[in-house]
């Protein structure tokens, strides 16, 4: 089960500020974040930023760094 929750817009209180949400536009689509805050006219929301491909690559190359010097090192102990 997810952690995210979905509440319709005219139930959103106080007690949300803070907390992981999925928030349903009238578009159709759906986007996750946090409530920052409540307003009369509105919710201040802040969108979960998806992993970037530089991110993800750095990831991946962060794995592979850590096996070049084993790498270097592995010819010269055999010869």
């Amino acid at each position: 089960m997810s952690k995210l929750q979905y509440v319709p817009p005219h139930q959103l209180g106080r007690q949300h500020v803070g907390k992981p949400m999925k928030l349903l536009l009238k578009n159709g689509k759906e986007i996750y974040g946090t409530i920052k805050e409540v307003r009369k006219n509105g919710v201040v929301f802040i969108p979960a930023a998806a992993a970037s491909r530089h991110q993800t690559g750095a990831n991946q190359f962060f794995g592979w760094f850590i096996f070049i010097p084993f790498g270097f090192f592995i010819p010269f102990l055999i010869f």
